[in-house]
């Protein structure tokens, strides 16, 4: 059984994650009881020094989703992924809804878990200067395809792929005098996609071989690969 035991999972939005009418402890306790086999009163004792080391204390465990604030919501839908103590941890959106400062907490205890349990995180976002700042390395997807990926370094300083440096020039940044620059066009349709670049549509380098493009990497650097007619076969 990998899923829920060796890979965990932290589904976008919280609330969609628990169930309305189980408590936090026997929620959290769950995934012991399925994939350890466990006893409910044990299970529960360890779940709750689970949710106490993600600062949700006794006044939390026998409360209900609907009781809880939303970053509180996400700190219990961590307790229940990591409860297995799994080898690889998926984050989808775990900041989706939540206010700056929340975020802010939510990332930081996402950091200090990978620290503590040596945790690969996969993690799935918009926000790609969150990303940046808990990511060793960067995948930057379009259209349901890599365009490219690298140290986070080589993403952010040296980006070749023209989605990429316009997703990096559409970022506000607070006190700086960059321009932001928007992508034109229009996304592609995902129930039927064109086939070639993803991108071909938007991209104001693009040209006929753009349309018949396999996706086969170009290799920037090591470890940075583009996947981009402009570049080296």
């Amino acid at each position: 059984r990998w899923r829920g035991k060796r890979i965990a999972m932290v589904f976008q939005g919280a609330m969609n994650s628990l169930n309305p009418v189980i408590n936090i402890e026997k929620q959290v306790a769950e995934p012991l009881i399925i994939h350890e086999n466990m006893e409910e009163e044990e299970a529960i004792k360890i779940a709750r020094e689970k949710l106490a080391m993600l600062g949700l204390g006794e006044n939390v465990w026998k409360r209900y989703p609907h009781e809880l604030s939303g970053g509180m919501k996400q700190r219990v839908v961590i307790a229940m992924a990591i409860i297995t103590n799994p080898e690889i941890l998926i984050a989808d959106e775990p900041t989706t809804a939540l206010d700056v400062v929340t975020q802010d907490r939510i990332m930081k205890l996402i950091k200090s878990l990978q620290r503590e349990y040596n945790l690969t995180t996969i993690l799935i976002s918009h926000d790609l200067p969150i990303v940046s700042e808990v990511a060793d390395r960067i995948a930057i997807m379009y259209g349901g395809k890599i365009s490219e990926e690298g140290e986070n370094e080589q993403i952010l300083n040296n980006a070749k792929h023209p989605y990429t440096v316009g997703l990096l020039s559409s970022i506000p940044e607070p006190g700086s005098p960059k321009e932001i620059k928007g992508i034109p066009g229009e996304p592609i349709s995902l129930v039927n996609p064109p086939p070639g670049c993803r991108f071909y549509n938007r991209c104001q380098f693009a040209s006929e071989k753009c349309r018949f493009y396999n996706y086969d990497p170009r290799l920037i650097e090591e470890k940075h690969r583009v996947y981009c007619t402009l570049y080296g076969e």
